[in-house]
């Protein structure tokens, strides 16, 4: 499957850019805007009555100096709520209105030489809050609640520009408070037969069509031909598709609406998926799809041959008032109340997609086959199924028959999946045999009394197993639950290739009753690393006793992921953050804030230090921590119509597999050009006289070595060897 993405490539904002403008002009925002591509600017209608005008090529990119000025036109005294173009007027017309009750035609013949007011046209009695113009018609519509039909009264049109005059009044008529109703929305549809569109505040869809019977065009008049109820309030947008029978309409209702223009029958309606305000739409006729653009900053692609939404995505923090398509190069140009931003639409991004499971996914693992590799997932909806990562096949299924299944990790020695249930069992399950037995003390007792909420996996190396008798180490199941309990069980192969889980130990991880264990990781020197519902990670030693080696406290709520890269721990949190710290000390090193909800997955792209994180807004983000730097590096970003629950990355295809509370899990790729790169040579640091770590180079990504010697040797060597316990 693909996916739309947006890039952006450049935004306009002067003299709005500050915050201190924004403070000293509270109540100049943009409220529409226009695209004059032939003549190479960019407009903006502001609420003080400000006209701002941007040089711009034809792609719409801006092409003076990053620091230059927009040009400022100021002869409305109201709110511009309304600006179009019309290029076949007098060589080029800009024509605004305002809430000043007047319309106002701009001479765009020959920019370079200024833009000037030409002609104010006045009559309405309030706000101008809609233009159009098509068949030599000029159409304007009022909070007064009338529509003016505008033609040409100069004789035999002598005059360079045209004398304006109102030909013909409409009302909307609609309920019993005409007077308070008017027309919110207008959409020309030129041909043989004209025909206007029209959308009032009381949610009614009219359609008028000009009387062509009459030989004068002077004569020719909008005749009613039907109106209907389609909203339930003001229908704030309506268009007219070009070459098609249909219209959009978007409304105060929260509902994009499609319709037949003929007949009046709706096609399809579809909520915001955010329950907030449409404000503007646009039609991409190449992909047959319908753009529209909401309050809370997200962009809509409805595409009409898959009858659904193809993304959905937020794309700024600000409302996004106004939207224009340039479909040539598929470029977005977004209005926001204190910018004009440019994003170009990339669609075409991969993905594949796993729909087998029915509930949330818990847990993904893979491991390399001569013949490719094998991923393993496991869900709320029981099963545990074995997939082909070339094709995404499923190969296997098992089930479980009795208890739900809350978290999973594979064991690729002993080639056993380890799962954790509700009722606080665990699980080993034989891949090759499809066998499955509990995990149990000596005396045949469960060790845990609440759900198991994570697993990890520890491989124990010879030099540190000293209670080996294989001499070549171990596995190390570690599992933590909502007892507050963590448990160790040591996973070997018989003689005979049998699998066997041994219990360990088990203790009492966190003391409070109320901090439940969320979330377990673990560093390649021998840490364990747990993290619950009061926000503190607690820092263990494989072997050490119960008392923690140290608390890092930093999480303002429930820690929910770990992610570790060599000496560097990274936490993900419900208070939406993530936090990085240097595990020796216990240090935080940084604080991440990338996301708007609680984190719910962290994983590190290995040899790259890059950092992929997911919340359940649908939003996966590839990152740089920049460790040394008070920035962070956004490298990508993936958005879905989904929730995510999980990360897992496959270096088998080089993909990142999202597990999404849906039970579907998504296979994205990496950012382009993350893994060309070649890790960069550590520096080396001279001069130690003690106890120096092995191979610190072993475990550590490359882009975070070289910060990561540099954070560890200035480290005194008395420091260094009290710290590092047992590896």
């Amino acid at each position: 499957m693909t996916s739309i993405e947006f890039r952006p490539v450049c935004s306009f904002s002067s003299p709005l850019s500050t915050q201190r403008s924004r403070r000293s002009a509270p109540g100049a925002t943009a409220s529409c805007c226009l695209i004059v591509a032939q003549r190479g600017l960019l407009f903006a209608g502001l609420s003080d009555g400000k006209i701002l005008a941007w040089e711009i090529d034809r792609n719409c990119a801006d092409r003076r100096a990053k620091e230059s000025k927009a040009r400022v036109l100021e002869e409305h005294k109201g709110d511009v709520r309304s600006l179009i173009f019309v290029e076949s007027l007098c060589q080029g017309v800009m024509i605004s209105g305002a809430a000043d009750r007047c319309i106002k035609m701009w001479d765009l013949s020959d920019p370079r030489t200024g833009i000037q007011c030409v002609q104010s046209l006045y009559g309405h009695g309030g706000t101008v809050i809609a233009l159009e113009h098509g068949s030599d018609l000029l159409l304007s519509s009022s909070t007064d609640g009338l529509l003016f039909v505008w033609r040409d009264a100069s004789p035999a049109r002598l005059l360079r520009f045209p004398a304006y005059a109102v030909r013909q009044r409409l009302e909307p008529h609609a309920g019993t408070r005409a007077k308070e109703t008017w027309f919110l929305s207008l959409s020309m549809r030129e041909g043989e037969a004209p025909t206007l569109f029209a959308g009032d505040s009381e949610g009614y869809v009219h359609i008028f069509k000009l009387d062509l019977t009459q030989d004068k065009a002077s004569e020719q008049l909008f005749l009613a031909v039907w109106k209907a109820k389609v909203h339930d309030l003001g229908v704030s947008k309506i268009m007219a598709v070009p070459m098609e029978s249909f219209l959009f309409t978007l409304s105060y209702d929260q509902k994009l609406k499609a319709m037949d223009s003929v007949t009046g029958q709706v096609l399809f309606e579809e909520l915001n998926q955010c329950n907030v305000i449409f404000h503007s739409l646009a039609w991409d006729s190449a992909s047959q799809d319908v753009i529209v653009c909401d309050s809370k900053g997200n962009l809509g692609f409805y595409n009409l041959i898959q009858e659904s939404w193809v993304t959905w995505k937020n794309v700024t923090d600000e409302s996004i008032i106004d939207i224009h398509l340039l479909p040539a190069i598929s470029r977005l140009v977004l209005l926001t109340p204190h910018s004009i931003q440019v994003l170009d639409v990339v669609r075409g991004v991969k993905f594949q997609e796993i729909k087998e499971h029915t509930a949330p996914i818990v847990a993904i693992a893979s491991r390399p086959t001569s013949q490719g590799g094998v991923l393993y997932t496991a869900s709320m909806d029981n099963t545990i199924r074995m997939w082909d990562s070339d094709t995404l096949e499923c190969i296997k299924c098992l089930k479980e028959r009795k208890q739900e299944i809350t978290a999973m990790v594979y064991v690729p020695r002993a080639n056993v999946v380890i799962t954790g249930h509700e009722n606080s069992d665990l699980k080993m399950w034989s891949l090759d045999s499809h066998q499955e037995a509990c995990l149990r003390t000596v005396t045949g007792q469960p060790v845990h009394e609440n759900t198991i909420s994570a697993l990890i996996l520890v491989n124990v190396q010879a030099e540190s197993a000293h209670d080996d008798p294989t001499g070549t180490g171990f596995e190390l199941v570690v599992a933590g639950s909502y007892d507050r309990q963590l448990s160790f069980w040591r996973v070997t192969l018989t003689s005979d290739g049998t699998a066997m889980a041994k219990f360990e130990r088990v203790f009492l991880a966190h003391q409070d009753a109320t901090d439940e264990i969320l979330a377990l990781g673990h560093s390649p020197f021998g840490s364990i690393f747990s993290g619950g519902n009061e926000g503190i990670i607690r820092q263990w030693t494989i072997w050490g006793g119960k008392a923690s080696e140290a608390d890092l406290v930093g999480h303002e709520d429930a820690v929910t992921s770990f992610a570790t890269d060599g000496y560097f721990l990274f936490s993900g949190s419900a208070d939406c953050s993530v936090r990085i710290w240097e595990c020796t000390h216990g240090r935080q090193m940084k604080i991440v804030r990338l996301h708007d909800v609680p984190v719910q997955a962290l994983v590190v792209i290995p040899d790259t230090g890059i950092i992929a994180s997911c919340g359940g807004d649908g939003r996966l983000v590839f990152w740089d921590s920049q460790l040394g730097s008070v920035e962070t590096k956004l490298l990508r970003t993936y958005e879905q119509p989904e929730e995510f629950r999980t990360l897992s990355y496959v270096n088998l295809n080089n993909s990142l597999l999202v597990g999404c509370e849906s039970g579907k899990i998504i296979a994205f790729p990496l950012p382009a050009g993350l893994l060309d790169k070649e890790p960069k040579e550590p520096e080396v640091f001279g001069g130690h006289r003690g106890t120096a770590f092995r191979d610190p180079q072993r475990f550590v990504s490359g882009r975070l070595r070289r910060i990561q010697e540099r954070t560890l040797c200035f480290v005194r060597n008395s420091e260094y060897s009290s710290s590092i316990g047992r590896v």
